[in-house]
């Protein structure tokens, strides 16, 4: 079995008890349906032959009335099932791409456009649905076909292997111009995919736009993206047409064909004029399943291609299968590289040779020109990335064979940019700790400077904050990140550049926060302002990827070297 119809069958598995309803509730219907056409055609027979007895012709059309309120209770209520069905699995598979979206690599989020991914699982479990809605609704009609096409065999055998003939045509007609249905349709998809992870990263990045006065030319822009897609929505369009006026074609000739043939039949005495009727009700009853049929594999083909990107996207390893499993018990927080060398791009290390040892509860700074790999060495130590070469140690155990979530929730970083969700402070606060007492809370907003900001604003702790915490300064974020590494309680701290964007003020209160914070804790600051590493108890300078000075403030000050010539820029002292 293929992948993709072993994804399909797993898919049904999975919901074994929605599926065996569906498919109870369609195959009553669907023998109801095959009775009718028998029960009107029987009918007319005994409504043209004198003395026929009116109650029995009462009870057929009471039998005719009551098989039909049925057939059509059952066809809704399946169709209904497999509405919910189709709805419930589009939801339980979006939601588990979204989750396993979560759980790939940095390197994934980095280098893929978040909106393009997300546009293609969300269509690709539209599709899935549409899937299998036809899916439920094929299965009754399998059954009205197979038994209409036997009954019309008993009636008539000529007309059966000439309607046969005329359903084989259909068949092969649709099948050759389905193909370029598809074709057109995945080429729509792709281009879809393409323009509106373009127009996501537009509308993701709102301040930039309105900091350039760009808002009319981002108008003209999107438009143009999705008049891009315009083409192949005609295109898709044209093709589709095509198949429907071939089957139109194939339609009505097969009908005046069979028509013809069983009018013939009819005048030679070969079926009776209840026959007649009843196998045009029987052709009818054909041709909807076979319509239905053609729709399944016009759906099947199109979900296809999206279950293909679903299973290549699910194959992806999430960063916690690279680890291991180990749970230090009395986690220290010492840090040591051994000969550590990373690449983003094969061949092009932007660290090389780093041997470093972090005492337990040290606080190291790390400092250097743009680029030189500071803020890529905290991502190693964060698991972000996996060194191409050497080993980092956490207490001598190497990093890649600690349990990764457990590594995570043991450190902690406050960022230059904090990212924050659009929900209340107190919610995006608990999300270090999710446990954590509203009293802890409040003492870690204490620590951090935050607590009095927060009391003025309008609902104090349940204040929303908005979009990527839009009402919040820069500064008061940042006492944010430092609250929540308060709550945290890490044993590991990184301090990326926590002050470089803040004014005078905010950074006084930033840095009396940082202190406290710091204390009994190993700690790797990132910074360009000297303001923040002068009292680390280990500065490490960073140029072209290698380390290149280590020392206290005093001492590097004195060797007149990189540190010296760094500070002294930013100081003015040269």
């Amino acid at each position: 079995m293929n992948p993709i119809n072993r994804f399909i069958l797993n898919l049904l598995k999975e919901n074994k008890k929605e599926v065996t309803t569906i498919l109870v509730v369609a195959t009553i219907g669907s023998f109801l349906s095959i009775v009718i056409p028998y029960i009107y055609g029987k009918l007319f027979d005994l409504a043209i032959i004198p003395n026929t007895s009116l109650t029995l012709i009462l009870s057929l059309i009471f039998v005719w009335l009551i098989a039909s309120l049925i057939s059509n209770y059952t066809s809704n209520k399946s169709a209904y099932l497999g509405e919910i069905l189709g709805a419930k699995i589009n939801w339980s598979e979006e939601a588990k791409a979204y989750g396993h979206f979560l759980t790939l690599p940095i390197a994934f989020h980095k280098n893929k456009k978040t909106g393009e991914v997300l546009n293609k699982i969300a269509r690709g479990s539209w599709d899935i649905e549409r899937l299998i809605i036809s899916l439920s609704a094929l299965f009754p009609q399998l059954i009205v076909l197979i038994f209409s096409l036997v009954v019309i065999f008993l009636i008539q055998w000529q007309l059966a292997l000439i309607l046969a003939f005329c359903f084989l045509v259909y068949i092969l007609v649709t099948i050759k111009y389905a193909k370029a249905v598809l074709s057109a349709q995945e080429k729509f998809i792709h281009v879809a995919n393409k323009q509106y992870g373009k127009v996501y990263d537009k509308l993701q990045n709102p301040f930039l736009v309105k900091n350039f006065g760009m808002e009319e030319e981002e108008k003209r822009h999107i438009l143009t993206l999705f008049e891009k897609i315009l083409p192949t929505v005609r295109n898709s369009a044209k093709e589709y047409k095509r198949v429907s006026l071939y089957q139109g074609i194939v339609y009505s000739l097969s009908f005046i064909i069979i028509l013809s043939c069983a009018i013939f039949f009819l005048r030679i005495g070969s079926i009776s004029q209840g026959e007649f009727i009843m196998f045009f009700g029987y052709i009818n009853l054909v041709f909807n399943p076979l319509y239905i049929v053609t729709e399944f594999y016009k759906s099947h083909k199109k979900a296809s291609a999206a279950i293909k990107r679903l299973i290549k996207f699910k194959s992806i390893i999430p960063e916690a299968m690279k680890h291991g499993d180990k749970i230090l018990a009395n986690l220290r927080g010492e840090l040591k590289f051994s000969n550590v060398e990373f690449c983003y791009i094969k061949d092009k290390p932007v660290l090389k040779g780093i041997n470093l040892k972090i005492k337990a509860g040290e606080s190291v700074a790390l400092v250097g020109q743009s680029g030189v790999g500071k803020s890529t060495l905290s991502e190693l130590i964060l698991g972000y990335y996996k060194p191409s070469r050497g080993n980092i140690l956490l207490d001598n155990v190497n990093l890649s064979e600690l349990n990764l979530q457990w590594l995570r929730k043991e450190m902690a970083i406050v960022p230059q940019d904090l990212s924050i969700l659009n929900e209340t402070l107190l919610r995006n606060i608990k999300y270090a700790n999710p446990k954590s007492l509203f009293e802890e809370v409040v003492n870690a907003a204490k620590a951090a400077g935050a607590h009095n900001f927060i009391m003025k604003l309008p609902k104090k702790y349940e204040t929303l904050v908005g979009e990527r915490g839009i009402k919040l300064s820069m500064g008061q974020k940042q006492r944010i990140a430092l609250t929540m590494a308060f709550l945290k309680n890490p044993k590991v701290l990184i301090l990326d550049e926590p002050t470089s964007a803040l004014d005078a003020e905010s950074e006084k209160i930033v840095q009396e926060g940082i202190k406290r914070l710091i204390k009994g804790r190993t700690t790797i600051i990132i910074a360009h302002r000297f303001s923040t590493v002068k009292n680390a108890d280990k500065i490490v300078v960073l140029d072209q990827g290698k380390i290149v000075e280590v020392g206290k403030h005093e001492e590097l000050m004195r060797k007149k070297g990189k540190y010296y010539h760094l500070y002294s820029l930013q100081m003015g002292l040269e």
